[in-house]
């Protein structure tokens, strides 16, 4: 009889504890594991906030870029500028001192424009001369500067050039085989710094500006910037010929996490040590007895007369109930984390469908501007009200789908408005829309960007020549709305990689071809095309849309 005794309460005691020590370990796995996720998904969340914020630096170091770019195409055509290299020993003293106040008056506009520039000079290399922002008259030209700048300069094209710990942009003009003069920006490490400063100081914790060589140009890296918890995030400033690195830290953010896991191990050495005790208590103070008990059971009821009902225990309903809750805490989150995205989206699309380029804004009322100090002139009225209505259209909130005629109007504005500002050089060709898909609907705010970039990205720096074309398509069942340049910038290759950075997901540089496909992706359904073509050294985009939404 003792050895049944025995039997007894080693087989209880340890599925007791199996069971007991599985279930414990199997919590506490889960738990750390749990942990480990949120400490992937935090920073994975917070690695991606810095990659938008280097996004967000470099696109504003390009802008900037792109500003002192424009100014220096306009100071190179101005009349005032081209008269003075050209006819210089024909002016008396006076006529001179007064043109060189009002290339310096320019260029003191161009310096006051961006907080990049430290200096603007024309060098005017037969005259020996130098004009420069800060000199109210010219000084003598720095043979040493001219010689080493102007072989790195392109000719009638802006080139960006590094020397002496500095950044130069280079545009000379040329006279058949020589210069005529040189217009120089100047931008420091200083303004460069305190611009980085300007736009990022809030989102990061250092940023540097590196060179094609891997070397420091600005700025310095943190001292622990190979830590663990250390974030680095890099994007392109072309213009510069840099690589801007920002670095971040996570330490704070992580706080709660190491502590939660801290915690989870104290709680998990104090259960095992409460298990411990608990089975130990068990063994003495419930086992045992339930063992004498058997023992006498046993030997009473050899008759029959007594028996042991077995029972499953109910002790579970409660965990049961605990792990509905969490089902259900869990598919609430998940509802919510679809509507959160939901929502993203939406709003996503919101931004891309109101994102518009402020240059145009300048430049067109820098036009204006220009037309009325000449003289007054008729052609003011027209730009005025296409300018107004290029605006009023994109201001008022359009919706989401509207008539092809409405777009087309809208499209035309633009275009009367590009018309004033590069014709002769620049011609457009607009195709009549045809009637039978005036009434059909499309996506707002999508075939102006690809006119927008036809002359941005196109035939804006063309000197002869340029020709932009708008026509259209019908068939049976979609029609098509065909933009097309003769830039003679693109090939097959180029519209190939064009192509494949559209549909890169990673790919962080918004433009409106990247913003137009996204947009067409997110409305269309499938039901949409875009389509790029080489013709003739210039790009042909192609817009499809159904004809069966005229009926919508």
């Amino acid at each position: 009889m003792r050895g049944n005794r025995l039997s007894l309460k080693k087989s209880a005691f340890l599925r007791l504890f199996i069971i007991t020590f599985v279930a414990v370990t199997v919590f506490y796995i889960m738990g750390l594991s749990i942990n480990a996720i949120g400490i992937r998904y935090v920073r994975d969340d917070l690695q991606t906030a810095l990659d938008t914020h280097a996004s967000f630096i470099s696109e504003e170091l390009e802008r900037d870029f792109d500003n002192l770019d424009f100014f220096m195409m306009e100071l190179l055509s101005d009349p005032q500028l081209l008269r003075y290299a050209i006819a210089y020993d024909t002016m008396d003293d006076y006529e001179r001192l007064t043109y060189i106040k009002a290339l310096s008056k320019q260029e003191y506009m161009i310096k006051r424009s961006s907080s990049l520039a430290e200096s603007v000079r024309i060098v005017l290399p037969r005259l020996k001369r130098t004009i420069i922002t800060d000199l109210s008259l010219y000084t003598a030209m720095d043979e040493a500067a001219w010689d080493a700048l102007l072989p790195e300069s392109e000719r009638n094209n802006v080139t960006v050039t590094e020397w002496e710990n500095r950044i130069w942009l280079l545009l000379p003009r040329y006279d058949g085989d020589e210069p005529l003069f040189l217009i120089v920006i100047e931008i420091t490490t200083d303004t460069l710094f305190e611009r980085l400063g300007q736009i990022g100081a809030e989102f990061t914790e250092g940023m540097q500006l590196i060179r094609a060589d891997g070397s420091a140009f600005v700025g310095s890296a943190p001292e622990d910037v190979n830590d663990r918890n250390a974030l680095t995030a890099e994007a392109s400033v072309p213009s510069a010929k840099l690589l801007l690195r920002c670095y971040s830290h996570v330490d704070e953010q992580m706080k709660p996490f190491v502590h939660y896991r801290a915690i989870l191990w104290i709680l998990s050495l104090v259960a095992l040590a409460l298990l411990f005790l608990y089975l130990t208590y068990y063994r003495v103070a419930i086992l045992r007895p339930l063992n004498d008990i058997f023992d006498t059971m046993r030997e009473s009821g050899k008759d029959g007369r007594y028996r042991i009902e077995r029972r499953d225990g109910s002790d579970f309903d409660d965990i049961y109930a605990q792990f509905n809750d969490m089902v259900e805490h869990i598919e609430a989150l998940a509802g919510q984390v679809y509507e959160a995205r939901y929502r993203a989206q939406k709003a996503e699309l919101k931004q891309l469908q109101m994102q518009i380029d402020p240059h145009f804004l300048y430049n067109s009322l820098y036009l204006i501007y220009r037309i009325a100090e000449a003289d007054g002139n008729a052609s003011i009225a027209s730009l005025s009200m296409n300018l107004s209505n290029y605006y009023r259209y994109i201001t008022k909130m359009p919706e989401q789908i509207v008539f092809l005629k409405d777009e087309i109007s809208h499209v035309m504005n633009y275009l009367e408005i590009q018309r004033v500002r590069f014709e002769p050089r620049i011609h457009i060709e607009v195709e009549p829309l045809p009637p039978a898909i005036a009434e059909a609907r499309i996506p707002s705010l999508v075939i102006q960007p690809i006119v927008e970039n036809a002359f941005h990205h196109g035939v804006k720096d063309l000197v002869s020549g340029g020709l932009v074309t708008m026509r259209y398509r019908c068939m049976p069942d979609e029609f098509q709305v065909i933009v097309a340049d003769n830039s003679g910038k693109m090939d097959e290759a180029k519209v190939a990689a064009l192509w494949e950075s559209l549909c890169r997901e990673e790919e962080a540089e918004p433009n409106a071809l990247r913003n137009l496909y996204r947009r067409l992706t997110i409305y269309g359904n499938g039901e949409h095309g875009l389509e790029l073509k080489c013709v003739d050294g210039g790009l042909t985009v192609v817009l499809t849309f159904p004809r069966r939404r005229a009926a919508q």
